[in-house]
């Protein structure tokens, strides 16, 4: 089974935020230079303090774990990933101003030949000063921001979700089932933070606990404080995963190894028929994306007359469900969008619907259904912005 090499991910890490470093140099050092400063400042000293600025991204990629507790995270990790948030959205909106003005173009070209050379001469440097100040303005209200969305990414929510089922046996009604998804063991998901996601879970007294995927970031020795955390994961009637495609970043062989060990199941294209309360449920689990092995679960959980629930990481295939014939299938992958610019009547802005239109929270196909949850770590940059992490608890309902 090829797996793939993180050094890839690992390098457009350090390219794209290097990138952003010269876009906003070289943005600083034209403001400089029409403010009249030093031309000493701006050629000598500017670039020693862009060098300091990024000692941190440097340190980092060496060796993440100096920086993973106490003062060091809160004082120097977090502000720099404040302002790596900021750089990299001066990037794209530079990147987007460029495709803008290239579009553009023949438009300005025809309005400069009726613009008379006048008007044309009487309001470009208050224009200037004006978009020069709102320039500033945004760039403030973007650090700020990802500030607050950086100390604040770890405000997690308990959704309380009825999953109401067709074929739900009644001695499974009121059957409560905790999920907590994309834990992303890291350098932005500590042991610490992760052993009080695991004493969160278990004070929900759950029935069942699933975790669709995602434990790792990239690497497989990530399993280790992933499972150090949550190996006293307490449930009533077991504990059941799948995997996600960050664990095929790094070795999903290992790391199943690693869950089972410490007594999470993890359905790899399996179905496990549950004892519960006198009653039978299917459960699946997939692997994910060209791994997974639709049709051989679903034939598998088709075997027996009772409610099939299907665990896959990424929420893409629910159409691949409902025609397998699952009453349910349980998500996560998208974060919630991660960063949701506004959460608007049945729509979300995110850069995550340019991808599928399952961001976030329940779907519906028929008698189907699938809940996708946010999560609870991060991937990129440690932001979240109007998507706090979740920790869903779910009661199972007979659907008339």
């Amino acid at each position: 089974m090829p797996y793939v090499p993180y050094h890839l991910i690992g390098i457009m890490l350090i390219v794209v935020p290097l990138i952003a470093q010269v876009v906003v140099y070289r943005i600083v050092a034209k403001y400089l230079v029409e403010i009249g400063a030093s031309t000493v400042f701006s050629t000598r000293f500017l670039p020693m303090i862009f060098v300091v600025i990024n000692i941190p991204l440097v340190l980092i990629r060496m060796d993440p774990r100096m920086f993973m507790a106490g003062s060091p995270r809160h004082l120097i990790m977090m502000p720099y990933y404040a302002y790596e948030t900021l750089s990299v959205a001066i990037l794209f909106a530079a990147l987007l101003s460029f495709l803008l003005k290239l579009l553009l173009r023949p438009f300005f070209a025809w309005r400069r030949k009726r613009v008379s050379a006048q008007h044309h001469e009487s309001t470009p440097a208050s224009r200037r000063l004006f978009l020069k100040k709102a320039a500033i303005g945004v760039g403030a209200y973007t650090f700020l921001g990802a500030m607050y969305s950086i100390y604040s990414r770890d405000d997690y929510r308990i959704e309380d979700v009825s999953l109401r089922l067709k074929n739900l046996p009644r001695e499974l009604e009121g059957l409560r089932i905790v999920m907590i998804s994309d834990v992303h063991s890291g350098l932005y998901m500590t042991e610490e933070d992760m052993s009080r996601y695991n004493e969160e879970v278990n004070k929900l007294n759950p029935d069942l606990i699933f975790i669709p995927g995602d434990f790792v970031t990239t690497k497989t020795e990530e399993i280790i404080p992933f499972v150090k955390s949550f190996s006293g994961l307490r449930s009533k009637f077991g504990t059941f995963a799948c995997l996600g495609n960050h664990d095929f970043f790094a070795n999903p062989n290992i790391i199943t190894e690693k869950l089972r060990e410490n007594g999470i199941s993890v359905l790899r294209n399996e179905t496990q028929e549950l004892e519960i309360r006198n009653a039978r449920l299917m459960l699946s689990g997939v692997d994910d994306g060209e791994h997974a092995r639709f049709k051989k679960v679903a034939y598998e959980a088709n075997s027996l007359d009772t409610t099939h629930i299907l665990l896959c990481h990424k929420p893409y295939y629910f159409d691949t469900a409902v025609a397998g014939g699952f009453d349910a299938m349980l998500s996560g992958h998208t974060h919630g969008g991660q960063i949701v610019l506004a959460n608007l009547p049945g729509f979300k802005l995110t850069p995550a619907t340019l991808v599928s239109p399952y961001v976030s929270g329940k779907y519906y196909r028929g008698d189907s259904i699938m809940y996708v949850s946010r999560g609870v770590g991060t991937v990129g940059l440690p932001v979240r912005l109007n998507c706090p992490p979740e920790i869903t608890v779910f009661t199972l309902e007979k659907k008339s």
